[in-house]
């Protein structure tokens, strides 16, 4: 089986802090390696003559800065692990020249990541926004799945996922990587569908029953449950979800023309913000499932 690689930038703020010690967390348990990552921003000298210029005194003294404390960030966190007696993932890192969104996609591809996972919000972040600017963009469309974790949110183990499906069969990827990346923890994955009308599940040529009956003839796992939810809203659906389901990361896919992308719009952030006090897991639209 080959090792996990799940990819955590930070940027040394408590957001982010929570996001790594998260991340050692999830990556003990599934065996994954981690690599954390900084993006490092080298000043323009000559704006006014509109060129970019970097001399290489001043990028080799910037570049030895962002090595040295961030070497000093993953000896603490070794430091600070040094008495637990379970396994703790190798940590790699690395300093990145270019936007957040630019570094992750890089190291996405250059180092085969099956997970990113950040914080909420960071720097820059606006206090009346729960979403960071570089939350925000990742989201938009995630190289990878990717999980987002609350600034106030305590690791716990894994017992329950919801998946919010519209259920479409392109959501069929998104379920088989949910249960490859955490099969260590052998959750539930709770298949929940917001919607205005009453549950027809007792019909079997229903569109939820020939969804389910996709996902049972492709996914090769025996916790997988679904759930309705008769509701008009889909942010009060979800909330309902949150607050009575006992689980433990809410998954779904952000897509631009489906109801659940009016989310993640600025003007219902503060929806989310009520919607998700755990961590949020955002899935990639018709990407090939990552397995065995």
């Amino acid at each position: 089986m080959q090792m996990k690689q799940i990819l955590v930038p930070i940027d040394y703020s408590s957001y982010a802090d929570n996001a790594v010690h998260y991340a050692i967390q999830i990556a003990r348990t599934i065996k994954a390696d981690l690599h954390l990552c900084h993006s490092m921003v080298i000043p323009d000298l000559n704006q006014a003559a509109g060129l970019t210029v970097w001399p290489l005194d001043t990028y080799n003294a910037i570049k030895e800065a962002a090595d040295n404390r961030l070497s000093a960030y993953v000896e603490q966190l070794k430091e600070e692990d040094k008495d637990h007696n379970s396994y703790f993932p190798t940590l790699n890192f690395s300093n990145e020249i270019g936007s957040v969104k630019e570094m992750i996609h890089e190291l996405v591809a250059s180092k085969k990541i099956n997970l990113v996972i950040m914080g909420m919000a960071g720097a820059g972040k606006l206090d009346r926004f729960f979403l960071g600017s570089n939350s925000r963009n990742i989201i938009e469309k995630p190289p990878v799945p990717t999980l987002l974790i609350p600034k106030d949110s305590s690791y716990l183990p894994i017992s329950k996922i919801a998946f919010a499906t519209d259920l479409t069969k392109s959501d069929l990827n998104a379920i088989q990587s949910i249960t490859w990346l955490f099969s260590a923890y052998h959750p539930e994955i709770l298949l929940s569908h917001v919607s205005p009308e009453t549950s027809d599940f007792h019909d079997p040529t229903t569109h939820a029953n020939q969804f389910l009956n996709h996902v049972t003839c492709n996914i090769n796992y025996s916790k997988i449950y679904y759930r309705h939810i008769q509701n008009d809203n889909v942010e009060n659906g979800l909330q309902w979800l949150t607050n009575n389901a006992h689980i433990d990361i809410l998954s779904m896919i952000h897509r631009p023309a489906s109801i659940f992308s009016n989310i993640f719009n600025g003007s219902h952030t503060q929806k989310l913000a009520r919607i998700v006090h755990l961590p949020l897991l955002v899935l990639p639209e018709n990407n090939t499932a990552i397995s065995w």
